[in-house]
């Protein structure tokens, strides 16, 4: 027997160990990057940032696992018909590492999944204004905390009323008269629960993007960004979907199964870690492509007077539609446009530098937004407005 619609060879364990390993180093890469524009560049690292160093670590800690399901059988079938019947006591030791390094592994995997969410959650607070969606995203963090903590814990004690059986080579058989929790309805469950939780944090931002005006090509860049994030809950599916043959499995192809669920693991959550890091690469990708942005920058002082870079120095301040921090970047400013010049613009010109989302740190850079923004809008306004001169200024200088 050979698993349905799958790629099949013969022992699964190198692809598995080569996927971990291969994607352990491509996330660990990206992470790399970002913290290096965090530091270097920023100079700041965020919380959000030790989060997605701590789901590194832990994806690591996974490939050693996987190392060791794999040399316990993980990944292989049905003891070759041609080679004579393994001995009492390798089958043993196989079955009771079998169970440790499962063990270990269905702890780990729940922790990265859960810190790469949290970290992407956090990440949305530095960047939104608005106060629904900020409630919105307390509330995500407060779901994804406690599940995950709930599915750890009933994971860590399956068999309640002795959790050290977990670690009889008998558990794989004897688990149902020991009255340890199912594991086909746990994993089921949490991998729904996966799937749900991705979508919704991927869909979460939506809203607030698809309100930003932005140019074509900073557009198709935020949406290839997105496309990649849908990686994520795509994994996940192909994993539910090797959960239901593994369940159905007779037990020699059961751990054949295994080793499709270690792969489609590995694939979910390094996704997860390079989608998740992808917009800390900012500052990496303004550095290495210059005007070539692969996200959408703020409205430069240029837009609102003029194109000529030469007069006095001004700190650059995006304009976004709940506010944003400043930049550290210093630009010259020149005069204001008359009205004749702002008239010869050209429409593609207005376009060039429109909104971006940036970080907050806090609520008291909304109130300085605020605040700036009112004196923007009353002096914008008297301007506008100016007093109107007398109807009769020669009965003026008459009475005078």
């Amino acid at each position: 027997m050979v698993a349905k619609g799958l790629f099949t060879p013969t022992f699964l364990g190198p692809t598995v160990e080569t996927t971990a390993f291969s994607l352990a180093s491509i996330s660990t890469i990206v992470v790399l990057l970002r913290f290096y524009c965090r530091i270097w560049i920023v100079k700041k690292l965020k919380s959000y940032d030790y989060l997605i160093a701590g789901a590194v670590v832990c994806t690591w800690g996974l490939c050693v696992i996987n190392h060791y399901q794999v040399l316990y059988g993980t990944g292989s079938g049905a003891w070759p018909a041609d080679l004579p019947p393994p001995s009492a006591e390798f089958t043993l030791n196989g079955v009771l590492g079998a169970a440790k390094a499962w063990y270990g592994y269905q702890i780990v995997y729940l922790l990265v999944p859960a810190l790469v969410k949290l970290s992407i959650l956090v990440f949305y607070l530095t960047i939104a204004t608005h106060r629904p969606f900020r409630t919105i995203v307390y509330w995500a963090i407060a779901f994804v905390t406690t599940y995950s903590i709930i599915m750890i814990i009933v994971n860590a004690f399956e068999c309640p009323r002795k959790p050290s059986l977990v670690f009889e080579p008998e558990i794989f058989v004897m688990r149902e008269q020991w009255h340890c929790f199912n594991l086909t309805a746990l994993y089921f469950s949490q991998s729904a629960l996966n799937i749900f939780s991705d979508l919704f944090i991927l869909v979460l931002p939506l809203p607030i993007l698809v309100k930003l005006h932005m140019p074509t090509i900073k557009r198709i860049c935020l949406l290839i960004v997105f496309s990649v994030g849908l990686l994520v809950p795509i994994a996940a599916s192909f994993r539910l979907w090797i959960l239901y043959l593994w369940h159905d499995a007779p037990p020699d192809i059961s751990r054949y199964y295994g080793g499709y669920i270690l792969f489609w693991d590995a694939v979910e959550l390094n996704t997860a870690i390079i989608c998740a890091s992808a917009p800390s690469l900012q500052p990496l990708f303004r550095r290495a492509f210059g005007e070539l942005r692969a996200f959408s920058r703020g409205r430069s002082a240029y837009y609102y007077y003029g194109d000529d870079r030469e007069g006095t120095v001004m700190t650059q301040t995006t304009i976004g539609r709940r506010g944003s921090r400043r930049l550290d970047q210093e630009i010259p400013l020149q005069r204001r446009p008359s009205s004749r010049e702002v008239h010869k613009r050209r429409p593609e010109e207005l376009e060039s530098d429109l909104v971006v989302i940036r970080e907050m740190e806090n609520e008291e850079d909304i109130r300085i937004w605020a605040q700036a923004s009112a004196v923007e809008s009353t002096s914008t306004h008297s301007e506008s407005h100016p007093p109107k001169s007398p109807a009769r200024p020669r009965d003026l200088l008459a009475s005078e």
